[in-house]
């Protein structure tokens, strides 16, 4: 039997550190790592995020081995955070040259609320799963996927896990990936956009 691969290194903001010696268990890292992915794409980042992601810029590049705070005036949070902002709005939100990171969209149904957004709702009750809530977003909204995807890995139940990812965000994510890398003027979504897609395709597209 070919031996279980050894999950992605992640980095958990904001956890309670283990004690000295002591990992957390495999599920726990995976989801908070599927959480804080779920938290960068949600909205635009706000001071408390970038602080945070800030104090664990090292281990982020020795995770990841990209620096996603490239580019910017960290000395100068405000400005930091704006340009963030403007960031988000050209990449997810518009008013032109914009991909929302949505599944039904990225899929080119032309539509929010498309077949794809009735499928993923469908599917949280089936899984008996209640993602994110937010009512600025759609079920279909990439950090609802990815709360879905997270409470499924905490549960340990591998299977229904990773037939979510086939069944909905391996679909979808290594599209809007392609949207970010081609029209970003900045390194930090690029990077979290191939850390979401490498992170999705190592633990289930296998």
């Amino acid at each position: 039997m070919k031996p279980e691969a050894e999950p992605a290194r992640v980095f958990v903001p904001s956890a309670a550190p283990a004690e000295a010696g002591e990992q957390l268990p495999k599920e726990q890292v995976i989801a908070a790592a599927l959480r804080l992915l779920a938290s960068i794409f949600q909205q635009e980042v706000d001071h408390r995020l970038l602080a945070d992601l800030q104090k664990h810029r090292n281990e982020l590049l020795t995770s990841f081995g990209g620096d996603a705070l490239a580019g910017l005036d960290l000395h100068d949070p405000d400005a930091a955070v704006e340009a963030l902002a403007v960031e988000y709005c050209r990449l997810f939100i518009g008013p032109s040259g914009h991909l929302p990171p949505v599944e039904s969209i990225v899929l080119g149904e032309g539509r929010f609320w498309g077949s794809a957004t009735e499928e993923v709702v469908k599917c949280y009750s089936d899984l008996g799963v209640s993602p994110i809530q937010d009512s600025r977003m759609f079920p279909d909204h990439i950090s609802m996927e990815l709360d879905c995807l997270a409470t499924l890995v905490e549960t340990g139940d591998h299977q229904r896990a990773k037939a979510f990812a086939h069944q909905h965000l391996l679909r979808w994510v290594p599209l809007l990936v392609d949207h970010v890398v081609s029209n970003a003027v900045l390194a930090f979504y690029p990077t979290w956009a191939k850390v979401t897609r490498d992170l999705l395709a190592e633990l289930y597209d296998r």
